[in-house]
């Protein structure tokens, strides 16, 4: 496993750095996360100490109109996008044996995102809104009580553990991480509000912009609703709570050429974002509340380095049940860079 892994990170790195030249990678999205991989510190020393964390998401279109419609000068809607969502989330940990446990895999069957060009903001400023939505399955693998190893998920000795905890529970210290269940299925609404603060006059390509993201994500049983495959148990979803809401700023500012031992650094802009996520009505041990304060670099061909720092829960599946504070800092690709607008 430890050799797969060290592969995969390897191809993810190699995919990044090639990544504007694959049909793939240039179909661009309003919304989503960047994939990424680099070192992450420990939130919970206690029971484990993390080598690094990738994320090599894979976003695969059946269409992709948005990066053509921001050529259309017209307002109204510029395109939109229909697409399957990969977001698999590995980390390795300094474990001889099983370096990888409880992996994420989170799967949407459905995503789709629109991007409308609003009316100028006072006459001179490009505005923009994004939609998304995406529907699918959010899982680890293993099958295991996720506060025992030694009972199945769902038997009837699993369910009498989930009697034993308490509010005043540490879910921490409990918790299975060795082969311990999380299954739900999800269904996530985005509505993000972008301004172009500064718009080159002569690429027509913005030097600087903003934007606000609103989000919302639910947990239900039903597979995009309907069917009944992948769902959680009514233990598990009394201690993660069904709903979670997010609130992200960010704030993008193009570099002027930097020159470092007489050299021409290809660095093309800065970015800033400040993410924040709520969970609603977790059990009472869970930190409701995370955020993550990212300063990132990106070089022309919008690969990234980036630096965050991270408040609150875990967001590594049951590991939600972590609390504390990370640093994560890596290498990243842009999946919405700055391009023309006309």
């Amino acid at each position: 496993m430890k050799t797969i892994l060290l592969s995969l990170c390897f191809c993810l790195s190699y995919l990044l750095t090639q990544a504007q030249k694959s049909p793939i990678f240039q179909a661009v999205y309003p919304i989503g996360e960047n994939p990424s991989i680099g070192y992450k510190s420990n939130m919970y020393p206690k029971k484990e100490k993390i080598l690094f964390e990738a994320n090599p998401i894979l976003r695969m279109p059946i269409y992709n109109t948005i990066r053509r419609g921001l050529m259309n000068a017209e307002q109204g809607t510029v395109g939109s996008t229909l697409y399957i969502n990969f977001k698999p989330q590995f980390r390795m940990y300094n474990d001889v044996s099983k370096p990888v446990r409880m992996p994420s895999y989170r799967i949407s069957i459905l995503g789709y995102q629109q991007l409308i060009r609003l009316p100028e903001f006072n006459n001179s400023k490009e505005q923009f809104l994004a939609f998304a939505v995406e529907s699918g399955h959010y899982s680890n693998g293993p099958s295991r009580s996720a506060f025992s190893s030694e009972f199945e998920d769902g038997s009837t000795e699993s369910k009498a553990l989930y009697q034993t905890i308490t509010d005043q529970s540490n879910l921490s210290d409990m918790l299975n991480r060795k082969d311990g269940n999380f299954s739900t299925n999800y269904t996530e609404v985005y509505l993000k509000y972008k301004l172009i603060l500064d718009l080159n006059e002569d690429t027509y390509i913005p030097n600087s912009d903003a934007y606000l993201q609103l989000g919302y994500n639910r947990y239900h049983n039903r597979l995009l609703f309907l069917a009944n495959l992948g769902g959680y148990t009514e233990e598990d979803i009394k201690i993660f709570g069904k709903n979670r809401f997010y609130i992200d700023l960010g704030y993008m500012k193009r570099i002027q050429e930097i020159t470092f031992f007489n050299q021409k650094l290809k660095i093309d802009r800065f970015q800033v974002d400040l993410k924040t996520e709520i969970i609603n009505k977790p059990h009472p041990y869970v930190n409701p509340f995370r955020m993550d304060l990212t300063g990132t670099l990106y070089f022309q061909n919008d690969v990234g380095i980036f630096l965050s720092g991270i408040y609150g829960h875990d967001n590594y599946n049951y590991r939600f049940v972590d609390k504390g504070k990370q640093i994560f800092v890596g290498i990243t690709f842009d999946i919405f860079p700055p391009m023309e607008i006309k």
